[in-house]
């Protein structure tokens, strides 16, 4: 039988919602930021709370309040960013109501997690991961308690939530690894003003089910005894057996679904006396009265829970304001690597191709980083990666850390937030950049907003490694490029190595950036094997070697003379355009310089514009297709900056505008730009 302080102490809490939710409705015009309360929800999310240790993580979602008060947070400390102010300790006014992160030791660790219905479950199942290997190499990154107690992470979700496809994700992976991890399921039967009967044929206990090796139980999530109950159950068997577990709670919606999307919107008043007949509060309130508990003690605590919410309310509603200066503060964790450094062309060193120098690079940070890790589709022992980018590491490194991933993209992209949280540095793979869509909102949604609206505490450490580009009949899915894509991200480094020294400097630049970085690796000059590409081989640099983001690289000087008489001009392009630039540059003897970006963002913007000043005109080349490409939008930015200087409109060159490479290799060398068509571009600037 549940203690009677313990019940106390959840009435108290309880009663704090349900004051603070009332204020929130009286105060409408002050509280205009969107939020949900956790109303009808308090049971099960206390219980669960007054279960968590330190080193325990949780993932709340957006209508779990009462959760965080049971954590230890206090009313003022979420009104702060309900009212979005300067003082939330969250997100400085930049997130909604009940989205904290939090990185102290007194409490359980909260990553930070996007508002997109479902999207924490991968990476919170990733920090279950990150955990199950620092329990396997004895790491001493493990967060353990006082007592010696394992973590455990619990994720957050409403039932609506288990019908989106990247839940399913995380929990086949939970289940295929066997992870520390509790999905709380709260089910109030809505999903905004969808009922579940409309939105799906199963609830989360039923779906559950379907996972082989997931635990699972039901429970009353209205009753803080019977919740308390089970969750002391499902945390003990977890923390002790390191296995999965799903607790499917049926709770009532006692409030809006938000402040904006009302109830009296969508919902009958039968509908919402049946909720009110399971509301968690007086439930609690009758099983004291019957344990004894004088009802003037239950008066009292009412009381004060309304004079500390009123208290705290006034005092949050005169904080301050966020200063506005600040907004761009915290985009990007600081990187250490801000100059070169290392011999990028060692004495007596050989030549390398630029799918041997990421692996080379890789190996040589792994032997140095036990905490790095590398999986993706197919990169383990067997195969070593389609273009053989990862061979050997799993013989060398083991499986536990070179190991391969089912087909899931959204899971291997978003697993890296929970990875790179617990201390490991993932570094992952997409197979071919025409897949990586699937785990774009992982990228969009988590990863790239993460160190933002952190305000810096979880900056997400990551590479992500995506072969790109077409040659010799790829076909439609297997040649695209993706950078204007993934550009138009904030939050994320993007790198576009032409050679094999630039791979490898990038790549412990990647390495040591605390920040997400996309390489973008061109399969056509991996083995310079496609004619015209073979000085993508290079010297191997030295094992120090590393070369920061944003420096552009000019790789061909034009004739002084001819830079004097006007009759120059200058390329800005990146992989396989350096190669198509070089090849028509041979036939314009003195007349054209080349600037390699080598990383698209940090941009190198003050290089870019020094040299197409110089020389007055320019062209930017790039092998995506080109209208409202990143070759264009740079064009534009040239243009603005530059427009003094030019002797005629920047040129872009780009593959024609089609949705996708074909397979034929006639079709596929008609899409896109070559070193003749180059030439013949260059031809046109020049005499223009």
């Amino acid at each position: 039988m549940t203690d009677n302080q313990l019940l106390l102490k959840a009435y108290r809490l309880m009663s704090q919602v349900k004051v603070m939710a009332e204020t929130y409705e009286a105060n409408r015009q002050v509280c205009k930021y969107v939020h949900s309360t956790s109303r009808g929800h308090e049971a099960i999310q206390l219980a669960t709370a007054f279960h968590l240790f330190p080193q325990d993580y949780v993932s709340p979602y957006y209508r779990d309040e009462s959760l965080l008060l049971g954590l230890g947070f206090t009313p003022y400390q979420l009104m702060l960013q309900l009212l979005a102010k300067k003082d939330d300790i969250f997100t400085g006014g930049r997130e909604y109501y009940s989205h904290p992160n939090y990185k102290e030791d007194d409490k359980a660790g909260v990553v930070h997690q996007s508002s997109a219905t479902g999207m924490q479950a991968i990476p919170t199942t990733g920090i279950a991961q990150g955990i199950q290997f620092l329990e396997r190499t004895n790491s001493s990154r493990l967060r353990k308690g006082t007592d010696g107690r394992l973590p455990i992470v619990v994720c957050s979700l409403g039932d609506a939530s288990i019908t989106e496809g990247e839940v399913s994700e995380a929990f086949q992976f939970a289940v295929l690894k066997q992870l520390p991890v509790i999905y709380l399921v709260q089910d109030n039967n809505w999903g905004i003003s969808v009922t579940s009967s409309e939105a799906r044929s199963m609830n989360a206990f039923e779906f559950a089910a379907g996972f082989k090796g997931m635990g699972r139980i039901q429970v009353d999530g209205s009753d803080f005894e019977a919740s308390y109950d089970v969750m002391k159950y499902v945390c003990d068997v977890v923390r002790k057996d390191r296995r999965p577990y799903l607790v499917h709670a049926q709770v009532p919606l006692l409030g809006h679904h938000t402040s904006g999307v009302r109830k009296e919107f969508y919902r009958s008043d039968e509908d919402w006396k049946k909720h009110l007949q399971h509301d968690p509060n007086p439930k609690l309130r009758k099983k004291l009265l019957e344990r004894g508990i004088p009802e003037p003690d239950l008066l009292q605590i009412e009381k004060e829970a309304a004079g500390l919410i009123a208290e705290d309310f006034a005092k949050a509603v005169a904080s301050p304001e966020p200063d506005p200066s600040a907004v761009a503060d915290y985009v990007f964790a600081p990187t250490p690597v801000t100059e070169e450094k290392g011999e990028r062309t060692p004495r007596n060193a050989e030549k390398v191709i630029m799918v041997d120098a990421a692996l080379f690079a890789i190996r040589e940070l792994m032997e140095a980083h036990p905490e790095t890790v590398l999986y993706g589709q197919d990169v383990g022992r067997r195969l070593g990666g389609v273009f053989r980018e990862a061979a050997t590491l799993a013989e060398k490194f083991g499986d536990h850390r070179v190991f391969n991933m089912a087909i899931q993209e959204a899971y291997i992209i978003g697993s890296t937030v929970g990875m790179s949280a617990v201390g490991i540095k993932p570094i992952v793979e997409v197979q071919f950049g025409d897949y990586i869509y699937p785990g774009f909102n992982q990228l969009a949604t988590e990863i790239s907003k993460s160190c933002y609206l952190s305000c810096g505490k979880f900056p997400v450490s990551m590479i992500l490694r995506v072969p790109v580009g077409a040659y010799g009949g790829g076909g439609p899915y297997h040649s695209g490029c993706v950078e204007t894509t993934l550009l138009s991200i904030k939050g994320i480094k993007v790198a576009y190595p032409s050679n094999a020294a630039d791979m490898k400097g990038l790549m412990k630049a990647a390495f040591y950036d605390p920040n997400p970085v996309i390489m973008l690796e061109h399969k056509g000059l991996y083995w310079s094997k496609v004619p015209g590409t073979d000085e993508a081989k290079t010297i191997e640099p030295s094992k120090d070697y590393i070369l920061p983001f944003g420096k552009a690289n000019i790789i061909l000087h034009a004739d002084p003379e001819k830079t004097a008489n006007g009759e120059s001009c200058v390329v800005v392009t990146y992989g396989m355009g350096v190669y198509w630039a070089k090849t028509a540059a041979r036939q314009l003897k003195g007349q054209v310089e080349i600037v390699d970006l080598r990383s698209l963002y940090p941009l190198d913007e003050s290089l870019v514009f020094e040299r197409v000043k110089m020389h007055g005109k320019c062209l930017v080349l790039t092998e995506e297709q080109q209208e409202n490409s990143f070759a264009e939008a740079l064009a534009g930015r040239i243009s603005r900056a530059c427009f003094r200087f030019l002797d005629g409109p920047v040129e872009v060159l780009g593959a024609l505008n089609v949705p996708a490479i074909p397979m034929n290799m006639g079709l596929e060398k008609a899409v896109l730009p070559d070193g003749e068509k180059t030439r013949k571009r260059l031809e046109y600037l020049l005499n223009s």
